[in-house]
């Protein structure tokens, strides 16, 4: 039986989080590690969400995941930070972004928070409680350019009214889009058979049209891991104290031996940076051994991956996990280094041989 909240005022007391995407843009890290489990300065990216939800009073959090993906969620639910009780929905198959909300739905509070797993707002979401006999409300936040989103449009009562795909922003009817942040009631829900099941096509267009969905426009920090290029600038926003939720003690993180520079860097504890190396606004990954006279500028070294002598990557750039590049090798231009490969020394250059 599912458990009714105290009123509907009060914030809610559990939250899903919907991490069981694939993080086919993030891959060949995601080969490996989930990408809700993606260390930024250190920190599980999830643990970001966890602990906002529990600065807002949530006690119990939903682990949405993939069967592939299952093992790393368990390990990272052995030892849940504190004060938050964790527990994984598993999908057997891609269930879309609401089918695994409505799997659940029967564990769940008459009101919850659903939160996409590659994102964070740093905001203060006790702002989605406000909307008194709504079945849902989404935040929102306000971008300059809506091409690369789909725009809600709210009216001045604050319902939703409608969904804009990607318009120009020349003809875009308003500059707000969905910031992947929702307070929901188990009604919004009911009804659906399980299986797969969209929120952005399905089931927000249904509430609309019963007019029983809210937008709230929320202030803050949008932080995002979900490309190579993103993942690096939340680096460089959370290292240089950009964040509320986490805070490095320093914007270069390293082993004392290595020699790192730029605005920012992360270097695992146990990774090996040989002297004459140079690291440089980039992220290298546990195990991982970096060789004297290498350059990593603005990329991403996977774990126990092995950079030879010389090589340069830039343009942020992967090496996957277990990956060997070959001394004097360049790599550029977000190219991807499959787990496990061996690149020769050499193999790959921008500039011919002097």
């Amino acid at each position: 039986m599912h458990r009714t909240a105290e009123s509907d005022s009060s914030l809610p007391r559990q939250a899903v989080l919907l991490v069981g995407g694939r993080g086919t843009r993030m891959w060949p890290l995601t080969a490996e590690i989930p990408k809700g489990l993606l260390p930024v300065a250190g920190l599980a990216f999830v643990e970001y969400q966890i602990r906002q939800l529990a600065s807002l009073g949530v006690t119990e959090v939903v682990l949405a995941v993939g069967r592939p993906q299952m093992d790393a969620w368990m390990a990272f639910i052995a030892a849940p930070p504190a004060g938050v009780a964790l527990r994984l929905a598993v999908e057997d198959e891609p269930l879309d972004t609401a089918g695994p909300v409505r799997a659940v739905l029967d564990t769940l509070d008459d009101r919850f928070f659903v939160l996409n797993g590659d994102v964070v707002l740093e905001s203060d979401l006790s702002a989605l409680a406000g909307g008194s006999g709504l079945l849902g409300t989404l935040g929102l936040v306000t971008v300059d350019d809506t091409s690369a989103y789909g725009v809600v449009v709210v009216d001045r009562d604050g319902l939703v009214e409608r969904f804009v795909e990607k318009p120009p922003r020349r003809s875009a009817p308003a500059l707000t889009v969905n910031a992947g942040v929702y307070l929901l009631t188990r009604q919004a829900l009911v009804g659906y058979p399980p299986g797969s099941l969209s929120f952005e096509h399905v089931v927000f267009p249904d509430l609309v049209a019963r007019g029983g969905l809210g937008g709230v426009i929320l202030a803050g920090r949008w932080i995002d891991i979900g490309t190579p290029s993103l993942y690096l600038d939340t680096h460089e926003i959370v290292m240089g104290g950009g964040s509320s939720i986490h805070r490095p003690a320093s914007a270069h993180f390293a082993p004392e031996e290595a020699e790192v520079g730029g605005s920012w860097t992360w270097v695992a504890p146990d990774a090996l940076v040989a002297p004459g190396a140079i690291v440089e606004e980039s992220v290298v990954l546990s195990g991982a051994t970096v060789g004297t006279g290498a350059v990593i500028r603005r990329a991403i070294i996977g774990p126990r991956a092995r950079v030879g002598e010389g090589t340069t990557i830039t343009g942020d750039a992967i090496v996957g996990p277990d990956a060997v590049i070959g001394e004097g090798c360049e790599l550029d231009h977000g190219a991807r280094i499959a787990p496990g490969t061996t690149l020769a020394p050499g193999a790959i250059v921008f500039r011919p041989p002097r």
